[in-house]
């Protein structure tokens, strides 16, 4: 009986520290594995059992495999995330709007300067059907522009529509991921062992999640992840996968997010997300752009407004009066900015005429250059037309820098964090190859205690 139970001994050190040189050939193979959590075996002495009236040991085994991490840490790698890839959507798309409004692309500024002194030159000869083309020609110059712009707008509008959608679709992949893992670590837990590679999956799970939306989450003594959104909404728990849903609805028939949680009834969150790249999204979509889109309408509202009062109070060389120079239109005036029909039709009815019975007379021709540096009213705000397109211009380029600045800020920070992390979870090969060493040892005399258990065998048995 003696003998048998050292052979069991024997057997469960063997086992044990085999276990332990797998954890650490494990270990060894992902030292480059991105977001890897070092995983260590706990080795426990084995329960006694009661031999010849005393309590004996009976070996050692494995308690459980252990990943090494700082859940304080972990926390802190979401936030960086969040907010670094909040700021990286904000600068993707704020440098593309800034490549929209570029003047070297857009020419606003020069086409409207170029439209107003085609007005001087027709000031200086009120008869010229050749000055009234220029007029025409580089007004269509303008409105073309403007239109253009707006739509590239409309159009980037549309994309960060669309990108809130995969964003939502792209959320509810990793959080079924989280649940499943989930389900693996509680199994792992009710068995007595710890499914640490699933632990270390299961945060690089939540700090992509993390990086997507507002998430706060904390795990409980079965080793299951709860997960909510920053406004407490549930998403994940344990098992339970609460997905989010994206929707159109509202005046610009847009993706709101839907949170279908366990209310009664999905509850929109849209507004609710406050940091990630999600709530960039919504924000390009809902405030930036729609204000640059707002800003060249008031443009082209102001530009129609201002021309067309003038021009409709002048008489051309005919003698004809009442004629708007822009289309009137009472929306949209950036995606419609156009000549009115009459001038397409023909030039001759511009009026450069203040005087029914003069036509040589430059008033109106001349009234309508001063525009070009006149004070006017754009969107509630009294400027001129060049440094209002000149403030639309610098507007986005602070928008894209600060962006850009902020994206490299969380990104060092993150890089900190990161190195954090690597010191409390990081493989280091030197301490891997001295523990190695170490369970190496311990193999290798367990089994000169099977050769011993052995030797006493066949003695007993040759006795």
């Amino acid at each position: 009986m003696g003998i048998t139970s050292i052979l069991n001994i024997a057997r469960s050190a063997l086992s044990a520290q085999q276990s332990a040189l797998q954890v650490l050939a494990n270990n060894i193979a992902n030292v480059n594995t991105v977001g890897y959590a070092r995983q260590e075996a706990i080795l426990k002495e084995a329960d006694p059992t009661m031999t010849d009236g005393c309590f004996l040991g009976s070996g050692v085994t494995v308690e459980r495999v252990m990943s090494n991490y700082d859940k304080y840490l972990e926390l802190s790698m979401a936030r960086q995330s969040t907010s670094m890839e909040e700021q990286k959507t904000y600068a993707q798309f704020f440098s593309r709007i800034e490549s929209v409004l570029d003047e070297a692309n857009t020419k606003l500024s020069s086409n409207i300067t170029e439209f107003f002194n085609a007005w001087q030159g027709l000031s200086a000869d009120p008869l010229s059907r050749v000055a009234r083309s220029d007029v025409a020609m580089k007004a269509q110059n303008l409105s073309n522009g403007i239109q253009s712009v707006y739509s590239e707008l409309a159009n980037l509008q549309i994309e960060a529509d669309g990108k809130v959608a995969q964003g939502v679709d792209e959320v509810n992949n990793i959080l079924n991921s989280i649940a499943e893992l989930n389900k693996k670590i509680v199994a792992g837990t009710a068995s007595g062992t710890q499914g640490g590679s699933f632990t270390s999956e299961r945060l690089l799970a939540v700090k992509e999640l993390s990086g997507k939306l507002d998430i706060q989450w904390f795990e409980d003594a079965e080793g299951a992840l709860t997960v909510m959104t920053g406004g407490g909404k549930s998403l994940v728990d344990k098992g339970n996968v609460y997905e989010l849903s994206a929707e159109r609805s509202g005046t610009g028939n847009f993706y709101s997010i839907y949170c279908n949680g366990n209310s009664l009834a999905p509850v929109d969150i849209t507004d609710a997300i406050s940091g990630g790249t999600l709530k960039g999204l919504v924000d390009l979509r809902d405030n930036q752009m729609t204000g640059f889109m707002d800003n060249l309408d008031d443009l082209a509202k102001s530009l129609m407004t201002e021309v067309n009062s003038v021009h409709a109070a002048g008489y051309n060389s005919s003698g004809t009066t009442g004629i708007d120079f822009f289309k009137n239109v009472t929306s949209d005036y950036a995606a419609n900015l156009d000549l009115s029909d009459e001038i397409k039709a023909d030039v001759g009815y511009i009026a450069a005429s203040s005087s029914s019975t003069n036509p040589s007379d430059n008033g109106i021709a001349f009234t309508i250059s001063g525009l070009g540096s006149a004070t006017v009213e754009i969107g509630g705000y009294d400027t001129t037309y060049v440094a209002y397109t000149s403030t639309i211009a610098s507007t986005i380029g602070n928008l894209s820098k600060n962006a850009t600045d902020l994206a490299e800020y969380h990104q060092n920070l993150m890089n900190i964090v990161e190195s954090q992390r690597e010191a409390v979870s990081g493989v280091s090969i030197d301490e891997e190859m001295s523990n190695l060493i170490r369970f190496q040892n311990a193999y290798q005399a367990a089994a000169r205690l099977v050769d011993t258990v052995n030797k006493l065998m066949d003695a007993l048995l040759g006795i």
